[in-house]
């Protein structure tokens, strides 16, 4: 081969490569920035979305005037969520509870229902008070056409202060070495209370009607004593009353009853 041919070929080669190369980095450059206008174009799932303000939702730490949950309108008043679409969610037994005891601490509840306080009304536990004194009673006997045979107690609170009397009066007819005998079925459901003014009433029977007493005899005086709470001994004394007419029959079927609050419950036995 002549090495003027080789020597001309030379540089239109070198050229011609060069050339080539422009083209594929200007193919490249092209493809890249193709490629950028289209991912410019399109959501880019790598790329972070813009941050939204946040707004939260002020609550009111005082909550309403009335002291109950602002649940909204339409929403039950429990003590957790209610659960979408009206189901109930899980403890709801709980909850309900929880409704109840609000609805019961919220001002007003409870309109239909009054506050018991102390005295003998209600459920609320009963008031002690001194027991009543017999130089502070004033114990009178009245005789009585029904029953028959009958006495009638009645015991006036004359103090400035309410006293309670229990149990039966311990009666004694002349000088009887023991007190009458009490009637067990006439007690009481609960003591009698004598604020200064009120009084309490007691039956008594001096003989039997139908004759059945044995030992009677006519006695002309009469003294009644007041048991304390615990049914020994006595209060103040004991306290002379008269005998109406002045004197009575008395056999051994003789009985008294305990105290009562109303002078019919104390002549129906």
């Amino acid at each position: 081969m002549p090495r003027s041919l080789s020597h001309a070929s030379s540089p239109r080669t070198s050229r011609t490569v060069r050339r080539r190369t422009l083209r594929i980095a200007a193919a490249g450059l092209t493809a890249v920035a193709a490629l950028t206008l289209t991912a410019c174009g399109q959501d880019n799932p790598l790329r972070t979305g813009a941050a939204k303000p946040y707004n939260p939702v002020q609550q009111d730490a005082k909550g309403p005037a009335d002291g109950t949950p602002d649940t909204g309108a339409g929403t039950p008043a429990t003590g957790g969520s209610v659960a979408q679409g009206g189901a109930r969610p899980a403890g709801g037994g709980a909850e309900q509870a929880s409704a109840k005891d609000l609805r019961r601490t919220a001002p007003g509840a409870g309109a239909g229902s009054r506050a018991q306080g102390p005295g003998r009304g209600g459920n609320a536990p009963a008031v002690r008070h001194s027991a009543c004194d017999a130089a502070k009673i004033r114990i009178v006997a009245q005789p009585l056409k029904r029953p028959v045979n009958h006495l009638l107690l009645v015991a006036t609170n004359t103090s400035g202060a309410t006293c309670d009397l229990y149990l039966a009066p311990y009666l004694r007819f002349d000088e009887a070495q023991a007190p009458l005998a009490e009637l067990p079925d006439s007690k009481p459901q609960a003591v009698v209370t004598l604020a200064p003014g009120e009084s309490g009433y007691a039956g008594v029977m001096t003989s039997s009607a139908d004759g059945s007493g044995h030992n009677g005899r006519t006695m002309t005086s009469l003294s009644v004593s007041l048991p304390g709470r615990d049914g020994k001994g006595s209060i103040g004394g004991s306290a002379a009353v008269p005998i109406p007419g002045g004197s009575v029959y008395v056999d051994d079927s003789a009985w008294v009853t305990y105290w009562q609050s109303d002078a019919n419950e104390a002549t129906t036995w």
